[in-house]
């Protein structure tokens, strides 16, 4: 096999998972209301809301979170991207809650069900001590029609 072959495949080889990881996954593009959220906390308490409140709507590489509260409306702004099969990452751009938390990033593990939508956020690569303070969320949607 010619070199400039070789390297051209090794180029795409290389890329492949790039590009991958820059695509978004279209089955999750939408709107999507919260049909449950569960807050694990690191010393074991679980706190769980069924309300409906919630909404998140993905565009390509942005998600909107929405969550109407007694106060008003809490929006919420992430950039995404898939980054492995089924999981993606996600970085808070801008909140009009949680300010502290803008530019974090965590990632989810997804699952979709035809109309159903499970995440859970993957524990972050870190020191243990770390890590075990990181909450754990579970959440469960719905399809809906985008407002």
């Amino acid at each position: 096999m010619p070199s400039y072959l070789r390297s051209v495949l090794w180029t795409l080889a290389l890329g492949a998972p790039a590009i991958h990881a820059a695509a978004p996954d279209p089955a999750l593009l939408g709107c999507w209301r919260a049909t449950k959220i569960v807050l694990h906390t690191p010393d074991g308490e679980k706190a769980e809301d069924s309300s409906g409140r919630c909404s998140l709507q993905f565009k390509d590489d942005q998600f909107d979170s929405v969550c109407k509260t007694t106060s008003g409306v809490s929006t919420t702004t992430y950039r995404y991207q898939v980054v492995r099969p089924q999981v993606y990452a996600a970085t808070m751009a801008s909140s009009s809650f949680r300010t502290e938390m803008v530019g974090s990033t965590r990632e989810y593990e997804y699952r979709l069900d035809g109309d159903r939508l499970r995440t859970v956020t993957v524990p972050p690569a870190m020191a243990f001590s770390a890590a075990a303070a990181a909450p754990r969320v579970e959440t469960e949607a719905a399809r809906v029609a985008c407002p």
